[in-house]
């Protein structure tokens, strides 16, 4: 056993058997083991859904104890029941304190596995206060080795409340010796007892021994030539654990004082550096490659150069033979933990198959774990299970490649620019983008400038943007940064030349004089009451009666469009009164209103009496009753509602003016011929009427 602890910052232990590497552990300043130790915790939170509970004991993560875990003191009987087990929320409360130890360290995002039945190992035997348990090893599978192990144990006369078992260490050793360490083991729990009275939760009770009392006490036999420690104070500690534990032993344990380092000095550096390696090469030329996921570990077995045996059969077996040996080796040295499954070679034969079982479990043999193995199937496939006893040499020892981030490749400088190219495309397709600013590692950068420069102009005119590219040495294989700057809202603005942006400023165009036309028609002259007297004409004038005669031709085209159904609904015009003032000289009427005001003089002339006009407002108003006549006959088509009808309202006007007589109708039929019926008016025609005798004054 050789032991390296020069360095504080690392602590190394190597057992070599015949210069080869047998077993290896390492411990790394600042991740200490922590299985093993004892705290004092308190409860947090009971869930009864997992039936378990979240323990605090001073980590970073909360403690998982499952109610398995619990010891059964705590348990306590109900009343009146008949010996049902208990729920978790019935065992525990929050904010109730325990003594656990720590059974599975934290790995990941999980925390640590946590338990209230306490063990204390030792060098022969494992120490279990307050538990009844009492045996030997299931390794010791020998009977005469067992009986006599037991008989050695019942000797000691060990209290009731306390419970053992016997390691393979204990095989052949004198009661003394199993007595030496029990002794032990009980002064360090009085010791955890007291602290524990004295400590506030969370508080750590007991620390595990550092790397080098474990490795000794773990691995430490008598078939050992000698322990060599190179640390002066690292040998007086080991020195006082092998006087209270095996003081016939210490005469084995010397201390290295050569000029060479000791793990030079026998040829270990060496081997420890294959360790790291996921390739382990056999002695007649094949390999084995070890792949380590999450959840399993995959070993795969090549026969490699190896082509000396007769046949393909021979060739495959002395290849499997070798890798079953080196497998076991190389699990140990790992530590790797659950699923394995290892590849060999295929064979015909089931006798060989059989035969590299048989080498795979001796290579096991020595292994503190607890393993499975299965058998080889017909695809040459075996699958094992092992219980990982630490933490893997590469948690502590090594850290993720910023590169690669643990893939093992990287992308090569034309893949990245490729990349790039897509990336800024994509960014800038978007639109309201002024420049695009590119950070990549110097040798994507060169290869962007030198070798894709067209692509980068034609990306710039098409995109109507400035692109720059900037190469660092400090930046990793894969790292880009991407910065977009964006247009300003003005500066789009500016740009009207879109085949958009014409029509919809011709249409604002159009629009704004025609609101205009219609506010200056509406609005009313402010005129003082002496002018508004002065311009009022008398009702026996002429013009009185034009105007008369122009309002009924108005009722009656607002009762056409009332009757009418209409898509929309319309508003209807302002009523003014007949007689309106001349328009000022700066509102000249238009030339529309003019025309329209022509077409109302040809349609009524002056020489028409009133019962005329009421004649003419008669065929006028049937006409439209004709039209409803009409279209009520019609069928309505299928899937449309028919439109809705609205009563025509009868105006105070038309109350007012008397029906003349049939005789006097008849008369005035005979002395003039049919008129022809009136245009429809347009909208814009009533509100033209206070202009056209406006302009009749003036003349």
């Amino acid at each position: 056993m050789l032991i390296n602890a020069t360095h504080l910052e690392e602590s190394r232990v190597a057992i070599v058997e015949d210069g080869l590497l047998t077993e290896l552990d390492i411990e790394i300043a600042g991740s200490e083991q922590n299985k093993g130790n004892i705290y004092k915790a308190t409860v947090v939170r009971v869930e009864q859904g997992l039936q378990a509970a979240f323990v605090d004991y001073g980590a970073n993560r909360l403690g998982f104890l499952q109610i398995g875990e619990l010891h059964p003191s705590l348990f306590l009987k109900k009343e009146g029941d008949g010996g049902g087990r208990m729920r978790i929320n019935e065992v525990l409360k929050r904010g109730q304190e325990l003594m656990v130890q720590i059974v599975r360290e934290e790995r990941g995002t999980k925390g640590a596995a946590l338990t209230t039945n306490l063990s204390l190992p030792g060098r022969y035997m494992v120490l279990m206060p307050d538990s009844t348990t009492k045996g030997v090893s299931r390794k010791v599978e020998d009977d005469a080795s067992r009986k006599k192990l037991k008989e050695a144990m019942a000797s000691l006369k060990i209290p009731e409340n306390m419970g053992y078992i016997v390691r393979t260490a204990g095989i052949g050793q004198k009661v003394t010796e199993l007595r030496r360490d029990f002794k032990y083991l009980t002064s360090i729990y009085k010791k955890i007892l007291q602290t524990s009275k004295k400590e506030k939760a969370p508080a750590l009770l007991y620390q595990e021994s550092n790397v080098v009392i474990r490795s000794i006490r773990e691995y430490f036999s008598p078939d050992m030539d000698e322990v060599l420690i190179d640390d002066p104070e690292v040998f007086s500690e080991a020195q006082e654990f092998f006087k209270a534990i095996m003081p016939s032993q210490v005469k084995i344990l010397k201390q290295h004082q050569e000029r060479r380092p000791i793990f030079s000095r026998y040829q270990v550096e060496d081997q420890i550096e294959t360790i790291t390696s996921n390739k382990v090469q056999l002695p007649s030329g094949g390999s084995i490659v070890i792949d380590q996921t999450e959840a399993l570990v995959a070993i795969d077995v090549n026969s490699g150069r190896l082509s000396s045996e007769k046949g393909i059969e021979a060739t495959a077996f002395k290849s499997n033979m070798e890798a079953a040996a080196e497998v076991g080796r190389q699990l140990r040295l790992r530590d790797l933990g659950g699923l394995i499954v290892i590849d060999f070679i295929d064979m015909r034969e089931r006798k060989n198959n059989r035969e590299v079982e048989k080498a795979l479990k001796n290579s096991l043999k020595n292994d503190k774990a607890r393993l499975t193995v299965g058998k080889i199937s017909q695809f040459g496939l075996l699958e094992m299970s092992r219980q990982r006893m630490r933490p893997t040499l590469a948690e502590g020892a090594y850290l993720t490649c910023p590169n690669c981030l643990g893939s093992g490749r990287v992308k090569s400088a034309e893949a990245q620019a490729v990349a790039a190219l897509r990336q800024i495309h994509t960014a800038c397709a978007k639109g309201r983008v002024d420049k695009a600013e590119l950070h990549v590692p110097s040798e994507v950068g060169n290869y962007l400038l030198n070798t894709r420069r067209e692509e980068l102009v034609e990306m710039e005119k098409q995109l109507k943007l400035s692109i720059t590219i900037s190469g660092h040495s400090s930046y990793t294989d894969g790292q880009t940064e991407l910065n977009i700057i964006r247009r300003e809202h003005r500066d789009e603005d500016m740009q009207g030349d879109t085949p958009a942006a014409a029509p919809q400023n011709g249409v604002e165009e159009k629009k704004e004089p025609a609101k205009k036309r219609s506010r200056r028609s509406r609005r009313k002259p402010e005129n003082k009451p002496s002018e508004q007297a002065q311009q009022e004409p008398t009702p026996d004038t002429p013009e009185t009666e034009e105007n008369q005669q122009a309002a009924a031709t108005t009722e009656s085209n607002n009762k056409e469009e009332a009757d009418t159904p209409k898509p929309k609904r319309r508003r209807r015009p302002r009523r003014r009164s007949s007689a309106k003032p001349a328009p000022q000289p700066d509102e000249a009427p238009t030339v529309e209103a003019e025309k329209s005001a022509e077409k109302i003089t040809e349609t009524a002339p002056v020489e028409k009496t009133e019962a005329a006009a009421a004649t003419d407002q008669k065929t006028a108003s049937a006409e439209p009753e004709k039209k409803k006549a009409e279209e009520e006959s019609k069928p309505a088509p299928k899937g449309k509602r028919p439109p809705r009808r609205r009563p025509a309202k009868k105006t105070e006007e038309k109350k007012e003016t008397p029906e003349p007589d049939k005789g006097e109708e008849k008369a005035k039929s005979e002395e003039k011929p049919a008129e022809k019926p009136q245009p429809k008016r347009s909208f814009a025609e009533p509100f033209m009427e206070p202009l056209k005798s406006g302009g009749d004054d003036n003349e």
